[in-house]
């Protein structure tokens, strides 16, 4: 990993880290955590072939 990939998938785990921790409304709470599985599981050598 680059460090432009990196940077990237900071600011991707920023934005949600920052929905989750200021959304009042627990459905939205569970879309920035699943975005969010998704982002790092693109990351993951082992699940990156089969997400």
């Amino acid at each position: 990993m680059n460090q432009q990939a990196l940077m990237n998938l900071g600011i991707a785990c920023g934005i949600l880290y920052g929905v989750y921790k200021f959304a009042k409304d627990d459905r939205i709470k569970a879309m920035a955590l699943g975005a969010a599985g998704v982002v790092i599981a693109k990351q993951t050598p082992v699940l990156k072939n089969y997400i």
